[in-house]
């Protein structure tokens, strides 16, 4: 089985995927869980992003406007499909970008970083990459590309790219940081959108 048979939604109609996003962990999910001990302030806040009618913000706007500029520089083709990890569709991510090429299977992760100066990915930018890696095993690595935007202008040099392979330090005690938490509110949301489901009837 290929990543395109793990395929819960291709993400051509906005409401649909959000709607298959709702009762999953996603990449945005995962990239906030820092704390084991944290896990009911992460099941509220995944419960009631579930629950609300979201449909974008200045953030997504932003991204919508330069992702494909950004995937163009780096020669990765876009994508909106969300995909399942291999064995559990409650956990999965919607990369920006899927290529293949000669050495294997890159993602890509896109970032706009309004007036400011950037080396890199940010801690939440690291776990994002590694949830899109666990969720994506046949994948060597994520392109990470990002343009400093000044005045609504790249900033002379940019974009910008790092390719982060899947073994790298961050990657893997990121991912062993991420899936515990997100196993244990993976379970308990299941469960209360199981009982409010069954109680609509």
């Amino acid at each position: 089985m290929t990543w395109r048979d793990r395929v819960l939604d291709t993400g051509e109609d906005r409401d649909a995927w959000l709607a298959s996003r709702s009762s999953i962990i996603g990449a945005s999910d995962a990239a906030g869980y820092v704390k084991s001990s944290s896990v009911d302030k992460y099941e509220l806040a995944k419960l009631k992003s579930a629950r609300s009618t979201f449909s974008g913000n200045r953030y997504t706007e932003s991204g919508n406007l330069w992702e494909p500029r950004l995937l163009a520089y780096a020669g990765i083709t876009g994508n909106k499909s969300l995909i399942h990890a291999p064995g559990n569709p409650g956990f999965a991510a919607t990369p920006d970008g899927i290529e293949q090429r000669p050495d294997g299977l890159w993602l890509a992760e896109c970032k706009a970083k309004h007036d400011k100066v950037v080396t890199g990915p940010d801690a939440k930018e690291w776990r994002q990459m590694a949830w899109q890696l666990h969720c994506v095993p046949e994948a060597a690595g994520v392109v990470f590309v990002w343009g400093e935007i000044v005045g609504g202008e790249l900033r002379p040099g940019n974009p910008q790219h790092l390719m982060v392979p899947r073994d790298h330090p961050k990657i893997v005690a990121a991912i062993d940081l991420i899936v515990p938490i997100a196993t244990e509110v993976l379970a308990r949301i299941t469960s209360v959108l199981k009982a409010e489901k069954e109680n609509l009837f």
